[in-house]
């Protein structure tokens, strides 16, 4: 029994097994742990990227004018997040004959 169980101790056969077996748990686990933390990352840089992006506006005026020919309108355009107003304002401007002639 005492001869057997010191054959037991010193056999390292499957020691490099155990070993690799081992080495591949450690690995496999930080991997998990890696892509999650980068996929948490990439969603939160998503989301920056998406309310980014509608917080851009798109709202315009235009001053009217007018010269000797034609008149031109003013006109704006509100953008909010739940909808799109549009403004429209006519001012009426008189045109100068002395300055055209």
């Amino acid at each position: 029994m005492r001869n057997l169980i010191s054959k037991l101790w010193s056999d390292d056969a499957g020691v490099v097994t155990i070993e690799y077996l081992v080495l591949g748990t450690f690995l496999a686990l930080a991997l998990i742990v890696g892509v999650t933390t980068l996929a948490a990352a990439v969603n939160n840089e998503l989301s920056e990227l998406a309310n980014a992006i509608l917080t851009f506006s798109q709202g315009y005026t235009s001053n009217g004018y007018s010269n000797c020919v034609s008149t031109k309108q003013a006109s704006g355009a509100t953008d909010t997040v739940s909808s799109q107003q549009i403004l429209t304002s006519s001012t009426s401007s008189s045109i100068d004959d002395t300055i055209c002639n």
